[in-house]
């Protein structure tokens, strides 16, 4: 019975297509024209010369002619959030790693966990992470949540996305965007995630019904 089941499926994938099963993501504006700006967070794209003096000694591996040995080097970081009297920081070296690190007063770091980090977010509910990696064939990315717990920050893997972040922002509702080669991720600020695609973006797969 089972067999004569799955012949049938995929007699009707074969004539109908994956998409007649597929419920369709849809398309929102995307315009990133009312993000939110937050005063207490700096990037590498504008804000060089602050990041350079957060820079923190790191050690990854390094491909050398006969495999990989470890590397150590002072790396700047990509993204910082001022969290009281310290940086929380990130960084994304490709297929080398990174890391968010929470940064002391006296310039002293800890690792608090290791992923390529692209952008940090203040919501109410507490600190969003978004990172991942695309790198040849492999594409993926994740969605971490960050609460204070005394004098450090815990984190939780909140979701998975279905590839590695292209661009992300928060609006001024409190919205935050994550895009990715296959669609858009919304964080609510309740917390809760909404699947969509951005209107006039072209994406790998999938297309959306307005």
């Amino acid at each position: 019975m089972r067999r004569s089941i799955n012949i049938i499926f995929s007699i009707y994938v074969a004539l109908h297509g994956i998409k007649a099963f597929a419920t369709p993501l849809s398309i929102v504006n995307c315009a990133s024209n009312n993000e939110h700006t937050e005063n207490t967070k700096i990037k590498l794209d504008s804000d060089k010369d602050q990041l350079e003096d957060l820079s923190y000694e790191v050690n990854f591996p390094a491909r050398i002619e006969y495999g990989r040995k470890a590397h150590t080097a002072n790396q700047t970081p990509h993204v910082a959030m001022k969290i009281g009297d310290k940086w929380l920081a990130g960084s994304n070296r490709g297929e080398w790693g990174g890391e968010l690190v929470l940064i002391e007063p006296d310039k002293t770091h800890k690792i608090l966990l290791k992923d390529n980090i692209h952008e940090i977010f203040r919501t109410e509910f507490g600190i969003i992470v978004v990172a991942g990696l695309s790198h040849l064939i492999n594409s993926s990315g994740r969605v971490y949540l960050l609460r204070e717990n005394g004098s450090t920050l815990d984190y939780t893997l909140l979701f998975g996305l279905d590839a590695a972040p292209e661009k992300s922002w928060m609006t001024s509702e409190g919205e935050i965007f994550i895009n990715t080669s296959y669609g858009t991720s919304i964080i609510r600020p309740d917390g809760t995630l909404k699947r969509a695609l951005c209107k006039n973006h072209e994406y790998i797969k999938f297309k959306g019904q307005s």
